[in-house]
């Protein structure tokens, strides 16, 4: 690990070199959409980008060693938990050693971007906006998969694209709606003409996916990025054209929605998944009963149940990341994973209100963070690639602002000007 964020070898990479790296990095992200099998497309190339990016000297920030570490101790928790499984059971979830595998792959997927985007911030940019044409492409596919009824594209009446789960479709696309949303309420109207077309096609994606996490978390995303630009900006003109461009979205929304329940069918399911507790929530050993009876299991249970066991003694498995945590990496990864957030959350916190080249990113990321980690208390999210990728994100605008106090530090003070 080295403390520069951007260190410079002996000798410059070519600039067409940098721009192929730029390019397969889109391409990477862009692939992040098709998973309807593993490994999918984007784990195999993401695979290659890795080692030759290290191969080449990609350095880790040495602010980085604490999530490293981490991550490691959950991993590690779920290596042990797998010492707890009895073999003949749950071999029809999965083999543990697979899930073990999968953990550790996505700890170093998040370092990797962690890294690429501190060594070259506009990398941020750059996968954010191959995001935003993952979501548009399986979106478009995930309509028209519904319009037309292929049932390879869709799950239980809900459209899924090019996922497995609708319940993973739908929150994969909140991460660039929400990117696109900033955009929208801080750019002027003449350059967000396509943004607004992206976010509708992205928000029809979301919509019939019925997923009703999805549904919460780019709800609260979306609140809580108006929220911070309100606090973030200063001038009452600044405030008022945020409520204005807010309040129009709002109407705009509302008439979409409008327009895709004057379909019966699409209605039916709306007013089936809209409600708050489904049978499955509050049954005997429905989702919260499950919630309740796996914290007091853990209290027991040290090392965990091992992969895939909870499934295999109860109706469903955890839906809660937290408890998943204890079940499948144990106490050891449960605080590890507890930690993790906390610190991200508190680090990454500053950078949303600080005068930085990437603080548009730090709002993005901080609120999409805050609202995956919330919405993980009603479903299952350690293995979502995308979250992994926010991950990595928020850990290299927390490695550029230690390297701008670092610099700042060394610099000192600025000598007072004639004036003073």
């Amino acid at each position: 690990m080295t403390d520069a964020v951007a260190p410079r070898a002996p000798f410059e990479r070519s600039v067409s070199a940098e721009r192929l790296g730029d390019a397969f990095l889109f391409l990477t992200v862009a692939s992040s959409g098709i998973v309807m099998f593993e490994p999918a497309p984007y784990d195999l190339l993401l695979l290659v980008h890795t080692f030759v990016a290290f191969a080449m000297g990609l350095a880790v920030p040495r602010v980085l060693a604490l999530p490293i570490a981490l991550l490691t101790v959950f991993n590690i928790g779920g290596i042990l938990s797998v010492t707890q499984v009895r073999w003949w059971e749950g071999a029809d979830h999965g083999h543990p050693l697979i899930f073990v595998a999968i953990s550790l792959m996505l700890a170093i997927n998040a370092i990797f971007f962690a890294a690429l985007s501190a060594e070259r911030p506009h990398r941020m940019t750059l996968i954010m906006k191959a995001s935003v044409a993952a979501a548009v492409l399986v979106s478009v596919i995930g309509v028209l998969g519904y319009g037309l009824k292929i049932e390879a594209l869709m799950r239980a009446g809900r459209a899924k694209a090019t996922f497995k789960d609708p319940n993973v479709f739908g929150p994969f696309l909140v991460v660039p709606l929400v990117y696109l949303a900033r955009r929208i309420l801080t750019e002027s109207l003449s350059r967000i003409r396509a943004q607004l077309l992206w976010a509708v096609i992205i928000l029809a994606g979301i919509f019939l996916s019925m997923s009703r996490a999805a549904w919460g978390l780019g709800a609260g995303a979306l609140v809580m990025l108006g929220l911070v630009l309100y606090v973030d900006e200063r001038t009452a003109r600044g405030r008022m054209r945020l409520i204005a461009i807010a309040l129009a979205s709002l109407v705009g929304m509302a008439l979409l929605l409008a327009f895709a329940l004057s379909f019966p069918e699409v209605r039916d399911l709306f007013d089936e998944r809209a409600k708050l507790v489904q049978s499955y929530d509050g049954a005997r050993l429905g989702r919260f009963a499950r919630h309740g009876i796996g914290f007091l299991m853990a209290t027991e249970l040290p090392l965990g149940l091992g992969p895939y066991q909870f499934g295999h003694i109860f109706p469903e498995d955890p839906h809660n990341v937290f408890l998943k945590s204890l079940m499948v990496y144990g106490w050891l990864g449960f605080v590890a994973y507890t930690a993790l957030s906390v610190w991200t959350l508190a680090k990454l916190f500053s950078s949303m209100f600080l005068p930085r080249p990437w603080k548009p990113m730090a709002q993005v990321v901080w609120v999409l963070l805050a609202g995956h980690l919330a919405v993980s208390w009603i479903i299952d999210s350690d293995h979502w690639r995308h979250f992994f990728l926010l991950w990595g994100l928020a850990w290299a605008i927390i490695a550029l602002e230690a390297h701008h106090r670092h610099r700042a530090a060394a610099l000192g003070p600025s000598p007072p000007t004639a004036e003073a």
